[in-house]
């Protein structure tokens, strides 16, 4: 009809609709023999909290449970979400027009506590019913019974002797046998929960399921619940008695197979005292009739015995439905229909309606989940389906090994989650997960093979009634996606250069063995390296203690270098590379005076060979020098033992050097000799004359140079290690470096070639960007010392002279921590709160007069880093900067710090 709005407290919003029959908002309202049944779609209720009012006329009651029952209305939620609701024409607050026309309303409010709005619709249903003598309803909740009062009309002639007013007959006392016999007000029936009910032409009596005054009577194997009344009128001088009974069946139903079988007795004893003719029997579900069609149709069946009518209904049937249950912490389901029978039956002149809605719930099966993994190893990602479930199922999270995510989390973390409906009413849900998700265990159990495991609990909750239960599935994939590191080198005049790649394995998790080494932060200093994530590239010299020596000629040492790498995390040995080659280096040198002097490396064959046992011919003559792994020897032609013959105009000088162990070794595979011999040889040509020419340079006249005039030019690089020999070129940049691993910078001027001139720093710092102006900044170096704000971060390195530094005043040494740049100082506040993730580095740079000690702007000298806390008073300041122009201006980067 139409909707008006209401406000009510809270600032709530209600809106009142009102409804006849079916309404535009779905409501519907139908008469169904002696009842009426209101159907609230899902839509209307969905997300809100619902409550049921009966109206009766202007003035509405809330319908709780108790209530419900006690005045003839049952409420029930289908598998859709829908809400029935159902009365008899009797009910309490029903209009009652001469027992033959009756009007039902109901009011459902709704509540939307998100909004604090309130929705209220009104629904109202006019039904004509034509009563007979006796009508008995059955429903789930109560059961009632309605019968004509059957009061005396008073038809007479006045007499003396009798009153002239016509009787009037009231309610005087109630008798309910349970089975015995027990009086009652009629007010103290009503207060325990029953209903009473007159009219001038009917008799309501309505109780309650579980009542105390209800008895179970035992009819034909079947136990039916029974109330049973007597109600007394009486006026001063006359009574009279209704009798009214109501049996309703509480078992009957059982399972054989697919097959429901429900039993109801033809007789049933409580209601009736004789023979009865029964004229009608109809079957239905759901309060409706079926017609003979509609049950062929559905595979319904109903016989008709001596003593029985049985009902037979296929599990499954139309109108009926499955629901789910939890037992033991296992999906289970259960199918429920809802019968109803309807029977007419004749007892001399007094007719019986009977109506009983019987609900069956079948025993509860196991329904045993189904997992289907679709994952396809190569596409990386997990793909599995989980079914099937009953519509009344929702999922709720999913727990990924310890993380527990609601749906919603899932989406929104981009992880594909779908749910399924299919032509059967059941559901699944798919969920696809990549195996780079960090929730993914990964981990190997051959070397070439990875296996992707993902353990999941899927939490549910059955609905309405919010049961929730898990399912746990484990999830595994291997593929062969292992790139196993490889090692290859090659060698050079005087070093080995090897090259090793990490494949797929992280090189975190591997070791590298040289030789017998494994290779450390400590060891890698001694050598010029270069590592990153893919690749790991090292110069080893052939005289490293690293480097197996095989065998020693006169003309070279053939030299091997073992390579060995595992994985650190899982103990798995990859491979093992092995690089031999011959280094073409004199190990004996013989000179003009007769002395000579000879190399002798530890040989892999002799193991127990001590450098410091070997000796020559003469065991007196020992090693003039011994490492670990060589042994040097010092001396003349005429000494040690050294041999002499003549071949032709040469003199050949030879001696040897040996080793030999007092004590035997036990021949093994790892001992296979005892001797170590080494012939030495030095050919003289005799009669020869050789030269020495020698130049001198007199030390007196200085040397000059010729005035002329030029730039002197600076630059800023960044080392790639601590010992400054491979530098960063323009190309490399942005260069990446890992958080503390610190950066060495070097500011230098390589052209100049003047020993009088100098660097000096000036002023260091990072930025963000390019521009050397911008904010925020880090000042790492300020007046050419360490920040005062942070000394510690930053150290100026000395400069030593070397193969590449000619002039070690040309150059300037520093190292910065990474995690010096943060954004916490009041000079450097932005939007970022965070460690600086991308950084330019400048300085200010001057050329001095290094010999000029009167400017004492060449040297500077700073105090030690832990004074310097806290205040940079305590700082040795120059006695004048640089002006602006005498400054030089250098920057390098980006570097990404990750």
């Amino acid at each position: 009809m139409g909707c008006f709005e209401i406000w009510a407290l809270w600032v709530m919003v209600t809106i009142i609709c009102i409804h006849a029959d079916t309404s535009e908002d779905g409501i519907q309202a139908e008469c169904l023999g002696n009842r009426v049944q209101f159907t609230l779609p899902s839509s209307l209720s969905a997300g809100s909290h619902l409550e049921v009012y009966a109206v009766n006329n202007t003035h509405t009651v809330f319908l709780t449970p108790h209530l419900a029952a006690q005045c003839g209305y049952t409420q029930k939620l289908d598998p859709w979400g829908n809400t029935i609701v159902s009365a008899s024409l009797q009910s309490c607050f029903a209009e009652n027009q001469g027992d033959k026309v009756f009007k039902v309303a109901m009011q459902f409010k709704l509540y939307e506590i998100t909004t604090l709005s309130e929705k209220v619709h009104e629904v109202f249903k006019t039904c004509s019913h034509t009563m007979i003598s006796r009508e008995i309803l059955c429903e789930k909740n109560f059961m009632e019974v309605s019968v004509r009062n059957a009061l005396p009309e008073i038809k007479m002639e006045p007499v003396k002797e009798w009153p002239t007013d016509i009787p009037n007959l009231q309610l005087w006392k109630i008798l309910l046998y349970t089975p015995g016999e027990k009086a009652f007000q009629k007010d103290t029936l009503q207060a325990m929960g029953y209903s009473v009910y007159t009219s001038p032409t009917r008799l309501v009596m309505r109780s309650p399921f579980g009542m105390a005054e209800n008895f179970i009577q035992n009819v034909d194997n079947v136990d039916m619940i029974v109330f049973k009344s007597v109600v007394l009128f009486r006026d001063r001088w006359i009574m009279t008695l209704v009798e009214s009974a109501a049996a309703c069946p509480i078992n009957g139903a059982s399972v054989e197979g697919q097959m429901i079988y429900w039993h109801v007795p033809l007789h049933i004893t409580p209601l009736v005292s004789s023979e009865v003719e029964i004229l009608e029997v109809h079957l239905g579900v759901n309060g409706r009739r079926f017609t003979l069609e509609e049950m062929v149709n559905r595979n319904y069946v109903m016989t008709i015995t001596d003593s029985h009518i049985i009902v037979e209904i296929p599990i499954g049937a139309a109108y009926g439905n499955y629901k789910s249950h939890v037992l033991n912490e296992q999906y289970h389901v259960s199918y429920n229909i809802e019968p109803v029978l309807e029977l007419l039956w004749k007892e001399g002149l007094d007719m019986t309606s009977y109506k009983v809605l019987f609900p069956i719930t079948t025993p509860l099966t196991s329904s045993q989940l189904q997992v289907k993994d679709y994952t396809q190893p190569k596409q990386k990602v997990f793909d599995v389906l989980l079914g099937y479930f009953l519509p009344d199922v929702e999922l709720l999270n999913i727990t990924f090994v310890s993380e527990l995510l609601t749906v919603s989390e899932i989406i929104n973390k981009g992880i594909l989650l779908q749910e399924h409906s299919f032509s059967n009413d059941t559901k699944a849900f798919t969920l696809q997960v990549p195996f780079s998700d960090p929730q993914v265990q990964i981990k190997n159990f051959r070397l070439d093979v990875t296996t992707y495991t993902l353990p999941l609990v899927f939490g549910f909750a059955i609905m309405p009634e919010h049961t929730t239960f898990a399912h746990s599935i484990v999830l595994e994939a291997s593929l062969a996606d292992i790139v196993l590191p490889q090692a290859e080198g090659s060698c050079n005049e005087d070093y080995f250069n090897m090259y090793v790649q990490y494949g797929t394995t992280p090189s975190s998790q591997i070791k590298i063995k040289l030789g017998h080494m494994e290779l450390n932060n400590t060891i890698l200093q001694q050598y010029q390296y270069h590592s990153n994530e893919t690749h790991f590239d090292i110069i080893v010299p052939f005289l490293s203690p690293v480097v197996a020596f095989e065998s020693v000629q006169l003309a070279g040492i053939m030299g091997r270098l073992d390579v060995e790498m595992y994985d650190s995390l899982n103990n798995w040995s990859f491979r093992e590379f092995s690089l031999a080659c011959p280094f073409f280096v004199k190990m004996s040198e013989c000179f003009p005076n007769g002395t000579i002097t000879v190399i002798i490396p530890k040989l892999e064959s002799v193991p127990h060979l001590h450098p410091g046992e070997l000796s020559l011919r003469d065991p007196a003559c020992k090693p003039y020098d011994i490492e670990d792994y060589f042994a040097y020897f010092h001396f003349n032609v005429t000494s040690c033992g050294t041999t002499r013959k003549f071949v032709g105009d040469t003199m050949i000088y030879e001696n040897e050097v040996t080793w030999k162990k007092d004590e035997p070794l036990p021949q093994t595979s790892e001992n296979p000799e005892t001797e170590y011999r080494f012939m030495v040889s030095c050919v003289y040509i005799a009669n020869a004359t050789q030269s020495m020419i020698f130049q001198t340079v007199s030390h007196f006249k200085e040397p000059y140079a010729d005035v002329g005039k030029g730039e002197l030019t600076v630059s800023l690089r960044l080392s790639k290690d601590m010992v400054y020999r491979l530098f960063y070129h323009d190309g490399d940049f942005p260069v990446v470096k890992f958080l503390k691993q610190p950066l060495y910078f070097e500011v230098g001027m390589n052209q100049s070639r003047d020993s009088r001139i100098a660097v000096v720093l000036e002023n260091c710092w990072a930025t963000l960007t390019e521009d050397r102006e911008s904010k925020p900044r880090w000042d790492l170096i300020v007046d050419g010392c360490a920040s005062p704000k942070d000394p510690e971060q930053t150290i100026i390195l000395p400069v030593v002279a070397d193969e590449r530094v000619d002039i070690p005043d040309h150059f300037k040494r520093f190292e910065v921590k990474t995690f010096t740049f943060t954004e916490d100082d009041e000079s450097s506040k932005s939007e970022n709160a965070t460690l600086a993730r991308r950084v330019f580095v400048h300085c200010d740079v001057a050329i001095c007069h290094a010999e000029n000690t009167a400017d004492g702007r060449c040297y500077k000298k700073c105090e030690a880093a832990q004074n310097l806390i806290g205040s940079s008073s305590n700082r040795v300041r120059r006695s004048r900067s640089f002006s602006e122009e005498a400054l030089q201006h250098v920057s390098i980067g980006p570097i990404l710090l990750i």
